[in-house]
């Protein structure tokens, strides 16, 4: 894939009008977004989300979200992962019944060296859900916002035009959690393979 295929999108468009869910001072919960046509040899994405004021007489862009080392596998994030004081990114990539509560099988499934063979079948399928790779240092991270923690906060201001940028990487960061934006920006440096990129506006 070349990197001018690598497009995102979202349910607004791009150059739309920034949704009231999605809003900081609605429901506050991050938006629906899908990416495709990832250049050949990526490892990793970088998602960041921020904006600029219209009439701030600095200007320094806000940071509502960013992820870091989303696995190569993931190709969207969706509606409400991060937001309102909680998330679920480290669960990205991850197969589908992997951070649900545990299973409990029955101890008595097993006598003498013979198991029972749906107890068995239930000891198989939860050893398929849970993916070994997913230690904890393989997980995507969350990085800080200009409204402290790292769940995601969205853009409240009207006028104010939010960008999103995701980064296709020929590498992981390996960043700790709760990483900088300038952090993030520096460790992109030789890293990067495409860029794509969203906008919308808070009418």
């Amino acid at each position: 894939m070349a990197a001018e295929d690598f497009v995102l999108r979202s349910t607004f468009g791009d150059g739309g009008e920034f949704p009231l869910d999605n809003r900081g001072n609605e429901d506050n919960v991050s938006p629906s977004l899908s990416w495709s046509g990832a250049p050949k040899n990526t490892e990793s994405f970088v998602l960041i989300v921020d904006s600029e004021s219209p009439n701030s007489s600095k200007k320094t862009r806000r940071v509502h979200w960013s992820i870091y080392d989303i696995p190569k596998e993931v190709n969207e994030l969706r509606e409400e992962l991060s937001g309102a004081g909680s998330s679920d990114v480290g669960r990205l990539g991850m197969k589908e019944d992997a951070g649900q509560a545990p299973v409990v099988v029955d101890p008595m499934g097993s006598i003498d060296g013979w198991v029972d063979p749906e107890v068995q079948a239930m000891q198989n399928m939860i050893h398929g859900a849970l993916d070994a790779s997913f230690e904890d240092r393989n997980r995507a991270k969350e990085g800080s916002t200009s409204f402290g923690g790292t769940y995601y906060r969205g853009p409240s201001k009207k006028g104010s035009v939010c960008s999103f940028k995701l980064y296709a990487l020929s590498a992981r960061l390996e960043l700790p959690r709760a990483a900088k934006k300038e952090e993030i920006v520096a460790a992109l440096k030789g890293k990067v393979l495409g860029k794509a990129t969203l906008s919308a506006t808070v009418s």
